[in-house]
């Protein structure tokens, strides 16, 4: 028995079908990103609905104690970002209002990493290397108890705002 041979496949060959499988991989993966995007539409627009029709029951009921109803706001064609927002008042004499709303984006909260808490002593500011000022305290204060701004000038090393 002879085995035939095979030839081996020319690069043309190669070529056409990593052009190909590349191609329907491609299909593939902007058919999948069409199919979500088209699935987000559609809860989109039903979230809508629901909002629409919640809104309004609100506002008969509000209607009724004649309190200001609930204004839906509509997306603007071309602006996704953009809403216009409608205001009537129920009151005669007052013209409707019509403005351009944009969306803000929710923004993370500053996290709480400092609280107040009462200090049982007092601590000098790190930062403060040179005394300011020394507080005058009366003549007889001074006389009484010179402790108080000794230690204060000693705190700070002896230096004194002015002295170089």
């Amino acid at each position: 028995r002879k085995m035939e041979m095979t030839t081996p496949p020319t690069s043309k060959c190669i070529m056409y079908w990593k052009r190909k499988v590349k191609s329907e991989y491609m299909r593939l993966r902007q058919l999948k990103r069409f199919q979500a995007n088209m699935g987000a539409k559609a809860l989109f627009v039903a979230n809508f609905a629901k909002v629409h029709e919640k809104t309004q029951i609100l506002n008969e009921d509000w209607k009724k104690l004649r309190v200001q109803p609930v204004q839906l706001m509509k997306p603007v064609s071309g602006h996704p970002f953009l809403k216009q927002c409608t205001v009537e008042s129920i009151f005669p004499g007052f013209p409707s209002q019509t403005l351009y709303m944009r969306t803000l984006n929710t923004v993370a909260l500053v996290p709480i990493m400092y609280s107040w808490s009462p200090l049982q002593q007092n601590f000098m500011v790190e930062d403060e290397t040179v005394l300011c000022n020394i507080p005058y305290m009366g003549d007889e204060v001074k006389e009484e108890d010179e402790t108080f701004i000794e230690e204060l000038i000693n705190n700070y090393d002896g230096k004194v705002h002015g002295e170089e």
